[in-house]
Order: structure tokens, then C-alpha cells, then sequence
């Protein structure tokens, strides 16, 4: 496989690391998307992402053959403390060995704020060796970054040297249901540094998320082009996860079966050497 490809820990919600990177390494998944994401995955505060935290994670990594480039720890930017906020995560990747901070940019009614300390999030992260990746939300509260239409006008307001974009093409279905997914996919993917795979399905008056090939969407058709524009990927499953008809997320009451998940993304990867051919 030619373009870097990620699997995130967010397939497996409820675990302890311990478990799931060697589940990853039993999958033959060699990069790790860590993510540290509210209301994905169980309950964390910042006061978790502490240097011995994080060294214990890359002996883990070390152990098993893996590495981590992307870290998934969103955040408002527009919030009053979100310098604080994302300095403890450019500090964390930056002692996992990551390069990218995945986040959102802002709320529209929080936007003024996002710029104002877009310079020091900008030196924060440039300090910590760190490029902040934004991404388009799931949630349906009106953002900044809302499909692609939004990339270059936010873009030309920021540091690119210290901003860019991570694109989803999962929370876009969510977010903004009256789109066309590949459509918009397929604008925001030349100007992405790394692009999120989230296959997921309506049913009913909810989103399930599922394993590759079997979304709503053809997002092996887009990891195909992904792979011929040598982009940067990861994929993205939280088995776990679901959005209600308000696409505020949701998650079952209890982790999924290890065996079960292990499953799903050995198929997902099987799906991903399947788009070469």
C-alpha cells in the first residue's frame, strides 16, 4: 500500500490499551491512530495525558512493531481554554512520536474566539513539533469547517505551516445529510493532509457504523483514489458508536465483543487491498 494508512483505537471503545494494541498487531496493523475523542470513547480527562502515559504507550507500540503519526484528540478551539487544552495534547503526541493533532476548528458562535488564539494555538503547536489537523464535525451544530465549501475560505485566515485539514467522510453524512458524500469528498480530498474512512449506514432514524464496503457510501471506491493521490488515511470505526436522528452521538451500553471486532477490521483491511485491484 503505497499512501500512509492509519487504523484507529476508537474501534475499540472499552478497552484498556493493553488489550487493544495487541489486538491491532494480531490484525497486522502496524500505524495507530490514537484517539481520545468525548463521547466516542469512554470517559478521560487532560489529566491523563501525562509523559509516563505516554511513554508506556510507545514501549507498547515499540514491543508490537507499531507507530503512531495521527492522534485524534478533539477539542473547540473556540472555547476560552482551548490553549491549555490543546497544548496537553500536542505534549502527549508529541511523546507518542505523532506528527498530527486531529481536532475541530470551532463553533460559528464561537468562532471570534477561535481566531483571536488562532497565533498561539498555531506556537503551541509549532513548539511541540505538531501540525493541528481540523475536521469536519458529525454533530449538526453549525461550524466553521462544515463540508468542503468551508476549507479554503478558513484556511487562508490561518497558518498553514501550523493548520490543515483531516476530512470525514463519515461525519459529513451525519452532518450534513443534504450533500453528496463523494461529491464532497471528492473537492475536499486535494486540499485534505489526511482523510478519515468511517463507513456508516442509516437505519431507520439512526447511524450505525459499520466495516468498510458496507457503508451507505462506496468509501472503497474513495480509498481506491486515495491510494492513486498517495494520501494519507485512516480508518475510523467505532463499532461502538451510534448518532440519533439529531446526529448527537450515542454508544451501546457495553464494549463489543474482541473477537467481533477483530473481525470487522481484518475485513475493512481485506476491503482496502480489494481497492488496489
Amino acid at each position: 500500500m503505497a499512501s500512509f494508512v492509519s487504523v484507529s483505537t476508537a474501534a475499540y471503545d472499552g478497552y484498556g490499551f493493553d488489550v487493544i494494541l495487541p489486538s491491532l498487531a494480531r490484525c497486522g496493523v502496524q500505524n495507530v491512530e490514537f484517539a481520545f475523542i468525548d463521547g466516542y470513547v469512554e470517559a478521560f480527562t487532560d489529566s491523563d495525558f501525562t509523559e509516563a502515559f505516554a511513554n508506556e504507550l510507545r514501549s507498547e507500540m515499540q514491543r508490537h512493531g507499531q507507530q503512531c503519526r495521527y492522534f485524534s484528540g478533539h477539542i473547540d478551539l473556540g472555547i476560552d481554554n482551548a490553549t491549555t487544552r490543546l497544548e496537553a495534547r500536542c505534549r502527549f503526541a508529541a511523546s507518542l512520536g505523532a506528527s498530527f493533532v486531529i481536532t475541530n476548528a470551532a463553533t460559528r458562535e464561537r468562532s471570534s474566539t477561535f481566531f483571536q488564539q488562532a497565533d498561539t494555538l498555531a506556537a503551541i503547536a509549532r513548539n511541540y513539533g505538531i501540525r493541528i489537523l481540523l475536521e469536519n464535525p458529525g454533530n449538526r451544530v453549525p461550524n466553521l469547517l462544515d463540508h468542503a465549501g468551508d476549507v479554503l475560505g478558513l484556511l487562508e485566515q490561518l497558518d498553514t505551516q501550523a493548520f490543515g485539514l483531516n476530512y470525514d467522510i463519515g461525519n459529513l453524512l451525519a452532518h450534513c445529510p443534504d450533500r453528496e458524500p463523494l461529491a464532497d469528498a471528492r473537492a475536499a480530498i486535494p486540499l485534505a493532509d489526511h482523510v478519515h474512512l468511517k463507513p456508516c449506514v442509516r437505519k431507520g432514524d439512526r447511524i450505525d457504523f459499520v466495516s468498510l464496503g458496507e457503508g451507505d457510501i462506496d468509501d472503497t471506491t474513495l480509498a481506491a483514489e486515495l491510494f492513486r493521490q498517495d494520501k494519507p488515511f485512516s480508518l475510523e470505526l467505532p463499532f461502538r458508536l451510534h448518532r440519533d436522528a439529531n446526529a448527537q452521538p450515542w454508544r451501546d451500553d457495553q464494549p463489543l465483543p474482541l473477537d467481533l471486532i477483530e473481525m470487522r477490521i481484518a475485513r475493512s483491511l481485506e476491503e482496502l487491498l480489494a481497492s488496489l485491484n
